[in-house]
């Protein structure tokens, strides 16, 4: 009797022990990390974000907005006040044609010299009016919102999380810097991928489980957890090789850990975000820093702090204009930046410019009307103009007046999108072309300053 009694109690102490095991082996239990040691006076600050608009990726407690507001430095994987400047410097968004189909046609293509059964030939310009009214930027979208819509706009935010985090030292006044350089990012990646392509040991990754431990839902769960133990695993789990990660992740966690240090030892308080997949494991940022002599502490993470949220979201960031002219002089305007050239679609003429720190953004587009071509007058061309806003500008139009500028016949029109957020378009026609203006932002900011009619009333 007493061995039959002995035998429950023993498995019970068994699991109790692996139990205790289990809890011991949970090295990192949170997001969101204190940085202290080496002799600093205040703590700085390490969270590991996802790259996502998601609402999962914002359950931010008191604790976040308070170890924000006490740094000196806010810091992101790059620095976004550089992102435009550095795709337009690598042609990342193809406007030069070196990332996009263009690489292929300059190479078949005729010829200037030669002429073509096209090459006299004039296309009607009514595609393109749709295309400049409904047109909504990849690249714009990228940079500031990552929203997926359909279906999933209303689980998404105004942006992401790391755009948040810039935005949030932006309009609280802190400086904004980078933990990476971005032509070195750009290279260690395309290094990464190269190197996994000649990977002879690359592991066969298996889609047949998809509700299993390894999962992408699992890999949510994790997070919204703030469990990067498991979210470690996860991502080794369905690592596929070994030397695009020896890449991609693990000398991008050294430079980011010894950028972090450089910041901390100049004397600046830190809040820095990273993605979440660098900090965990043995070659992670948080050990990295520890092996540097700091001590890095899991900061519990609470109840989420709508409040502090929606008081971030009504500071608006002061901006400066400047002039801003197109290349044949024809167009000057004042918008808080520079205009690139966009590169969404080929057949028009779009230059854009993005305030990150606002969420908002500027652009321009020009079509080729050629009217005199098919005997149509100002007149034709501004009813035919009018007759697409019903189906092609988003959202619902809240207001349409006409304008005069410069003696070019133009329409003022606001929408407001699915989304709830206020466009303006401003579009004048002239004897070869309509010129559209567009300036968009979070809710109602295009309406609520003066930002709209600086950059609207300017052209001329």
């Amino acid at each position: 009797m007493k061995r039959i009694i002995f035998l429950p109690i023993l498995l019970l102490t068994f699991f109790c022990a692996e139990a205790q095991l289990s809890i011991k082996e949970k090295k990192y239990p949170s997001l969101l990390w204190e940085i202290t040691g080496k002799g600093l006076a205040q703590p700085s600050y390490l969270i590991g974000t996802m790259h996502v608009s998601s609402k999962l990726a914002f359950n931010l407690p008191d604790s976040f907005y308070v170890a924000l507001r006490k740094a000196q430095v806010v810091a992101l994987e790059t620095n976004p006040e550089t992102w435009q400047a550095d795709m337009n410097k690598y042609d990342l968004s193809g406007s030069k044609g070196y990332n996009s189909s263009n690489r292929l046609s300059a190479y078949t293509a005729m010829p200037n010299d030669y002429l073509t059964i096209s090459t006299l030939k004039f296309f009607e310009y009514y595609n393109k009016i749709e295309q400049s009214l409904y047109s909504n930027p990849s690249t714009i979208n990228s940079l500031l919102y990552r929203s997926y819509g359909n279906e999933t706009s209303d689980f998404e935010e105004d942006t992401y999380l790391d755009m948040y985090i810039f935005q949030c030292g932006k309009k609280w006044g802190k400086k904004v810097a980078g933990v990476e350089d971005y032509g070195e990012s750009m290279r260690l990646m395309a290094e990464a991928y190269k190197d996994a392509a000649k990977d002879k040991n690359k592991k066969e990754r298996s889609y047949s489980d998809v509700a299993g431990e390894y999962s992408a839902d699992k890999l949510q769960e994790a997070y919204r957890a703030g469990n990067l133990d498991q979210l470690d695993s996860i991502n080794k789990y369905n690592s596929v090789s070994e030397a695009f990660d020896e890449k991609f992740l693990y000398q991008r966690n050294i430079i980011q850990a010894n950028s972090i240090d450089s910041i901390i030892k100049s004397g600046s308080i830190l809040f820095v975000g990273v993605g979440a997949a660098h900090l965990p494991g043995d070659r992670g940022v948080i050990e990295i820093l520890r092996n540097k002599g700091y001590k890095l502490r899991p900061v519990k993470m609470g109840e989420r702090a709508s409040r502090e949220k929606d008081m971030v979201d009504k500071i608006r960031v002061p901006v400066t204009f400047n002039k801003e002219s197109s290349k044949d002089g024809f167009i000057n305007v004042e918008i808080p930046g520079t205009f690139y050239k966009m590169a969404d679609d080929d057949a028009l003429d779009q230059w854009q410019y993005a305030d990150m720190a606002n969420g908002s953004y500027y652009m321009y587009t020009r079509i080729m009307t050629n009217a005199w071509m098919w005997n149509h007058s100002e007149d034709e061309v501004y009813k035919k103009l009018d007759s697409f806003f019903y189906e092609n500008v988003p959202g619902k139009i809240v207001s349409k007046t006409t304008l005069v500028k410069n003696g070019y016949k133009g329409i003022d029109v606001t929408s407001r999108t699915r989304r709830g957020d206020l466009q303006r378009y401003n579009m004048f026609i002239t004897p070869f072309e309509i010129i559209f203006f567009k300036m968009s932002g979070n809710g109602d900011y295009v309406k609520l300053g003066d930002e709209a009619k600086d950059f609207l009333v300017a052209f001329n």
